[in-house]
């Protein structure tokens, strides 16, 4: 056998690959109509659930606590309420106690900065802040949605607190009253359904009008 046939072996067999090659392309690149364009616009996505070949559809958008919980079935408002009555007191605690790193994991990236920003200012006009909730007296759902995949729920709260605020040479600014004061705040939280952290982060806050 001369010494050129092995090279015209290996032309062949390139031939052959490269032929395969345009076949298989031909195949795994054709559109069949199940792809999605974009998954997050739709409003329900594939997943294939873990260690199983199993797949389920999942809500991607919805409004009521129905929708979160078919979107997340371990879901259960009892239990969000009870957490979010227990962030709302730390929360509060960690504001007046100046607190910034035990903040950072109850809120989101804004209202982090925004608490943070309102304690330097703080800070540097020498004001001292004291908060005691006296009583939670109400702690209720008062809105829920799910869009794209984010689920946002409102909790209404009713609290009566003690705040005292005083300045750098310790004069009362704010507060201060022997009575406890009925403050309504409506405090809204989101997570993140597709995120394996469980948490819910706050990410806004606003004063209910009596």
């Amino acid at each position: 056998m001369s010494g050129g046939i092995p090279y015209i072996d290996i032309l062949i067999f390139a031939i052959i690959a490269i032929f395969l090659g345009l076949r298989l392309h031909s195949v795994l690149g054709k559109r069949t109509g199940f792809e999605q364009e974009n998954p997050r616009d739709q409003d329900m996505v594939a997943a294939v659930t873990e260690g199983s070949s199993k797949v389920q559809t999942i809500p991607l958008n919805g409004t009521g606590i129905d929708a979160i919980m078919k979107a997340d079935p371990s879901f259960s408002d009892v239990e969000f309420v009870n957490g979010a009555s227990s962030a709302y007191g730390m929360i509060l605690e960690s504001f007046a106690g100046e607190d910034i790193e035990a903040l950072k994991p109850l809120l989101g990236y804004e209202m982090n900065s925004s608490f943070a920003e309102a304690i330097r200012e703080r800070q540097k006009a020498g004001e001292t802040l004291s908060i005691t909730l006296v009583d939670l007296e109400k702690a209720e759902i008062s809105n829920a949605r799910l869009v794209d995949g984010l689920a946002m729920i409102s909790v209404d709260f009713q609290s009566s607190q003690k705040r005292l605020l005083r300045a750098e040479d310790g004069s009362v600014l704010d507060g201060g009253g022997d009575e406890a004061e009925t403050f309504r705040d409506r405090w809204t939280f989101e997570r993140d359904i597709s995120s394996r952290d469980p948490n819910w982060l706050l990410v806004e806050t606003e004063t209910i009008d009596p």
